[in-house]
């Protein structure tokens, strides 16, 4: 499973690099797919934390909201304050403040709705996808699911453009010690709420680009079809269906389909949704034999996060001649080693302090509890 969640980092890295230096590099997976995938992938893995890690009682369930608060907030708070602090920086030298121009151009004239929406968003993550969703006329915010296709629109009070699907991972990290711990038909029966919503709702005129995938009532479906996936997980490895063989060829036979990506998934994403959730399970056993394979995980969320103001500075610093697929490339390349950086320096000391408080304060047994962190992204 780290090997997939980290060629879907990569996924998003190169479509946003090849958009922002104009040329298309591996892989080639539309951004929208790849952040579907990621929300069934949080699905899976929160469950299972829920599943043993936290009680379910009030103190587990505050043990489990802050350490998610602290395992999404520190980097993203840290790699937003770098940004900020860099492009000041330019600007004072010369006069390029990159993603901050907008609020030197238009400060003046912004609505407190959109300075509100812009510190709060950006600051505290919650409501950030809805930046799709706002048409930016003269410094007022208009409600539209039309808005990205409207340009100015909310997204460009954003200085990190990708974290919004934090937003929707918070959304769901707020609900599931309530809906995950319970019977799996249950959840069955929200996801199918959820999933038949969707597509009422687009028979209904209700479908733009923003809710194909950053619509939270829309996308809890595959929140909840990740953890349905955990429940078969859990029901086979009792079974002890589960061998190494089995598992390295699922997880080969993924990576090769995310690099190839066949036209039918392509263009028929939720029969490739309902595939991956089905190989999900095999996917996390190869996880907990392999701690490369967490390793590699692991450098997903830093790099869907870096990558971002990464493409932003190289392609202020280069100008009109930054374009080509050597500064692409470059640009994943130089992701990638900061987000090994962030996690070393950063991610993993915080991780070891958030995993002794949750074995400390929920009375887990300490050899299960290490057992389960080797292979849990928690």
């Amino acid at each position: 499973m780290g090997l997939l969640r980290f060629m879907l980092a990569l996924a998003v890295a190169s479509g946003h690099a090849s958009a922002f230096f104009g040329s298309h590099i591996y892989p080639k997976v539309p951004g929208s797919h790849a952040v579907q995938l990621f929300y069934m992938i949080s699905g899976f893995l929160i469950a299972l934390i829920l599943s043993g890690k936290y009680a379910d009682t009030p103190q587990g369930n505050w043990i489990f909201y802050s350490n998610r608060a602290v395992k999404i907030f520190v980097p993203y708070l840290a790699i937003l304050a770098v940004t900020i602090i860099a492009w000041l920086a330019v600007y004072a030298a010369i006069g390029n403040a990159g993603p901050l121009q907008v609020f030197i151009d238009q400060g003046s004239t912004m609505s407190l709705g959109a300075w509100s929406f812009a510190i709060i968003t950006n600051l505290f993550l919650l409501g950030m996808e809805w930046g799709s969703m706002l048409i930016d006329r003269s410094g007022e915010l208009l409600l539209s699911i039309h808005a990205i296709e409207q340009p100015p629109n909310a997204i460009q009070f954003t200085v990190i453009v990708p974290a919004w699907t934090l937003s929707l991972e918070l959304a769901f990290y707020l609900i599931a010690p309530f809906i995950l711990r319970r019977h799996f038909l249950l959840i069955a029966a929200l996801a199918l709420a959820s999933y038949t919503f969707r597509f009422q709702a687009y028979g209904h005129g209700f479908r733009s680009i923003a809710t194909e995938y950053r619509f939270f009532p829309f996308e809890l479906s595959l929140f909840l079809y990740g953890a349905l996936s955990y429940r078969l997980y859990v029901l086979l490895k009792e079974r002890n269906i589960f061998k190494p063989a089995l598992s390295l060829s699922i997880a080969v036979a993924c990576a090769l389909t995310a690099i190839s990506l066949p036209k039918y998934f392509s263009q028929h994403q939720h029969q490739m949704y309902a595939l991956v959730g089905l190989l999900l399970p095999a996917l996390f056993d190869f996880s907990t034999r392999h701690r490369w394979d967490k390793w590699l995980g692991d450098l997903s969320y830093p790099l869907y996060l870096v990558h971002w103001p990464i493409c932003v500075f190289g392609l202020a610093m280069l100008g009109e001649g930054g374009t080509g697929a050597l500064y692409a490339y470059l640009a994943v390349v130089v992701s990638i080693g900061l987000s090994i950086a962030i996690n070393h320096f950063l991610v993993y000391p915080i991780d070891q302090w958030r995993q002794n408080r949750a074995r400390r304060l929920t009375g887990i047994n300490p050899d299960a509890q290490r057992r389960q962190d080797a292979s849990v992204p928690a």
